[in-house]
């Protein structure tokens, strides 16, 4: 049996060999640990005797737009101008529950609890700014803080490099036997 499909196992060992060659040399970049720092926050509303429904409805609508904010290529580029973020740092947001956001620096190195507090600092002067043009009164709340080191094992990506190694060589295989 071994004789029959001597080439075509030839062939796969090869390609499972490239694969691995070619992770080991690109490896680093991929399991350099990162650190998350999330702010874990609730928009609210000021109020005082309006229809909560109707305010937490607003709450809920304004952490799009705050997520939004985070979108935009210059919000990261002002804010470090705020921020002494190490070089390479990024931000993000989503919305966990309702009115809760999470805020997720990603930065190549640890940083204090006192950057995070100023990233937090930060995007409450941009609700303030929104407030002053739009006469609401939007604020963060429940504010919460953590600080996590995100890093990929090297077996994890040999594991991947071995599965695309695999699915090229079936696919290489396969084509060749229906077409060639």
């Amino acid at each position: 049996m071994f004789k029959k499909f001597k080439k075509e196992i030839i062939f796969t060992v090869i390609l499972i060999l490239i694969g691995q060659i070619v992770y080991a040399t690109v490896s680093k970049k991929f399991t350099t640990p990162v650190w998350e720092n999330r702010i874990y926050a609730t928009t609210g509303v000021m109020h005082d005797t309006s229809d909560l429904h109707k305010l937490n409805e607003a709450a809920h609508y304004f952490g799009q737009t705050m997520i939004g904010w985070t979108k935009f290529p210059s919000f990261m580029s002002s804010m470090s101008d705020n921020v002494d973020l190490p070089e390479g740092s990024s931000i993000n947001a989503h919305i966990q529950e309702r009115q809760n956001i999470i805020f997720t620096v990603t930065t190549p190195e640890p940083i204090e609890m006192s950057k995070i507090i100023q990233v937090k600092d930060y995007i409450q002067k941009k609700m303030d700014e929104y407030n002053d043009v739009n006469r609401t009164k939007f604020v963060l709340s429940s504010l919460d803080y953590e600080q996590a080191e995100i890093c990929k094992t090297y077996g994890f990506g040999a594991m991947v490099a071995l599965i695309v190694s695999l699915v090229v060589a079936g696919c290489s295989l396969f084509i060749r036997k229906e077409f060639f």
